[in-house]
């Protein structure tokens, strides 16, 4: 193979399409510009000349692309003369693969004392940077790395030690605990984690719902020292986790007091995550007042508005109108202003109190309605004289939340859906902690998914956390049940579990795993049909009939639109029987009727009828009938 050296202008020299390099052509282009400008070209291009006078550069391909990036930013001229190696045509490609196969990468050991070297002789970290074209990160990081102990970098060069782990290992400057962890680590040492947990120990994670709750910049300005991982910039790790509880605790406690003018008889702060001891099982719940006079001509606006666009929808939608969205923002609007006629009886208040909490992604929340044990007999007499001066208007006890709704095919409004798969969840809670296999089932799927998939069963929060969905009982009474079986001190937990029995341990890991879940979901969002999906399955497993737990009344009615009411009662008992026209008749004259008009019609159709809308509807499993003699016999006659 022969070759003639040239000086040729940039600007004749172009790709060639020889190149065999397919991939990775514009990689670092920048840092290799960069140190083409400090250097200078280190390695001439091997180029072919074409009869149009030009010169395809069949190896050097990005060393061409990092020229022409100088020359456009006037770092170079645009016929600056370049070196290059001139051959045959019928060589071109042999060059090219020639140089691709047979280079080797620099490796990270030797990159790392290179550096190491070059600072050692008196260089700085940004001479280093621009001199070889990378960022002053990656300097810092190879730096941390030629500053590990020596006996890490000699089991880094013999393959015991990973690059990860290496790196991992940067986390402290003192040799002594490098080579300590080392020490008490299986060999070779490869994983990551292992080193950061092992030095880390002690410390949280600046991503530790506390820290998330404080914020770190508040944390630093208490004083608080952090560790930062060169080589991930995500984690950074809090040296004083006494220091953010106690910063926790302060700002949690700073907002007691509003809670206290409000007329709540204690306030207590829990940083914990589990549900406060100490209380009894039932809880105050907020009541209903009257609309006052501006609350009810704004629902009256609102619904009016509603219907407008409700009949405006049924004569010419689509299923992508926007008047959709319109719609839904009004009835979020009404149900804003609905919500806020529910109130706390101040008589009760006194006796009861509010938790304020922490939640797992940082913010913080109030918890109303806890009853201490010594004050559930003046809370229960108080409402038994209420109910007796109210003349047999009873208070609402604890219960389910009312009007939130399901998504499934059904077109319903989304905080009908997000009602109904509330009452769902209750349902699928309360009937998973009296099945301990079927606990068990679910505990296990989502444990897998966690730490094999690193995803999370949807609606199940199993790690455990508790998910807050105002259960009744019994499901509320069995976790206080078992809560209060709990030893005092969470050194005391482990041993005490190890003496419990099986049946035991699957009873309380019921109980755990269904206060762990909570499938409420509206529609649209990916992670709503997820969560359907889930609670589909599960109420399929666990056989469980809506209609135990759930009546359509009033106040699900008056929610639908005129279409959706329409449809259901076509369904009615005695609509469904009628011939063709007078149903038709009927329908027509129904339709005629104003929304709230036409919702008590429904209401009226379906009483004494268990009626549940489909997405409430349980399916069945595969195998639940059975094809009797007589269906046998019926089949054959056909």
């Amino acid at each position: 193979m022969t070759s003639a050296i040239q000086m040729i202008p940039l600007n004749r020299l172009i790709p060639s399409p020889r190149n065999v390099r397919k991939t990775d052509r514009k990689v670092d282009i920048d840092m290799l510009a960069a140190s083409i400008a400090a250097r200078g070209l280190l390695q001439n291009l091997c180029v072919v000349e074409t009869a149009e006078g030009k010169f395809e550069v069949d190896a050097g391909g990005r060393r061409l692309a990092a020229l022409k990036l100088l020359a456009r930013d006037k770092i170079i001229p645009k016929d600056h003369p370049v070196a290059c190696n001139i051959v045959p045509i019928g060589e071109g490609r042999e060059v090219s693969l020639t140089e691709n196969v047979h280079r080797v990468g620099m490796d990270a050991i030797d990159e790392v004392e290179a550096y190491g070297a070059l600072i050692a002789d008196g260089g700085t970290p940004e001479d280093v940077a621009r001199r070889f074209g990378v960022t002053r990160r990656h300097v810092d990081q190879r730096l941390a790395l030629s500053g590990l102990s020596p006996r890490i970098k000699a089991a880094w060069k013999r393959g015991d030690v990973s690059l990860d782990a290496a790196r991992a290992f940067c986390l402290v400057e003192d040799h002594a605990q490098q080579d300590a962890v080392f020490k008490s680590l299986g060999k070779p040492v490869t994983h990551a984690t292992s080193v950061r947990a092992r030095l880390m120990e002690g410390r949280v994670r600046a991503s530790d719902r506390l820290v998330k709750y404080i914020g770190l910049e508040a944390y630093e300005r208490a004083g608080g020292a952090v560790t930062s991982d060169l080589f991930d910039v995500d984690a950074v790790y809090i040296d004083d986790p006494a220091l953010v509880a106690r910063l926790a605790e302060e700002k949690l406690e700073a907002g007691r007091q509003a809670w206290l003018d409000q007329g709540w008889g204690w306030v207590d702060a829990h940083l914990g995550q589990g549900r406060p001891d100490g209380y009894a099982a039932s809880r105050l719940q907020p009541i209903w007042r009257d609309a006052t006079p501006e609350e009810k001509a704004e629902l009256q606006r609102l619904q009016s508005e509603i219907d407008t666009l409700d009949e405006a929808l049924d004569q010419d939608s689509v299923e992508d109108d926007p008047r959709w969205e319109a719609r839904d923002t009004l009835a979020g609007r009404l149900e804003t202003i609905r919500q806020a006629a529910r109130v706390w009886p101040p008589t009760l208040i006194a006796h009861a109190g509010v938790v304020l909490s922490i939640d797992y992604d940082g913010h913080s929340c109030a918890t109303c309605g806890f009853i201490r044990q010594d004050d559930e007999k003046a809370v229960r007499a108080i409402l038994a004289k209420s109910a007796k001066d109210a003349a047999g208007e009873e208070i609402p006890p604890e219960s389910e939340p009312t009007g939130h709704e399901n998504i499934c095919s059904i077109d319903l409004p989304k905080a009908v859906i997000r009602d109904l798969s509330q009452v769902r969840t209750h349902a699928i809670r309360a009937r998973l902690a009296e099945q301990p296999d079927m606990a068990l089932a679910v505990a296990v799927a989502a444990i897998i998914l966690r730490s094999q998939f690193r995803c999370e069963l949807p609606g199940v929060g199993i790690s455990a956390h508790a998910s807050r969905v105002g259960d009744g009982d019994p499901l509320a009474a069995g976790r206080n049940t078992f809560a209060d079986g709990l030893p005092q001190e969470e050194a005391e937990v482990l041993p005490w579990a190890l003496s419990q029995s099986v049946p035991d341990l699957l009873n309380i890991l019921a109980i755990l795993t269904a206060s762990a879940i909570d499938l409420t979901h509206e529609k649209g969002a990916v992670v709503d049909e997820e969560r359907r999906a889930c609670a589909d399955r599960l109420a399929m497993a666990l056989d469980i009939d809506m209609g135990d737990h759930w009546r359509a009344d009033a106040g699900y009615w008056t929610r639908l639109s005129k279409a959706q009411l329409i449809a259901a009662i076509e369904t009615a008992p005695g609509i469904e029987s009628m011939t063709d026209n007078n149903r038709a008749d009927l329908l027509k004259a129904y339709a005629k009727l104003k929304r709230e008009a036409l919702a008590t019609k429904v209401e009226e159709a379906f009483a004494g009828v268990a009626y549940l809308p489909d997405f409430l509807v349980t399916s069945m499993a595969a195998g639940d009938f059975e094809l009797t003699d007589a269906g046998y016999v019926a089949v054959a006659a056909e």
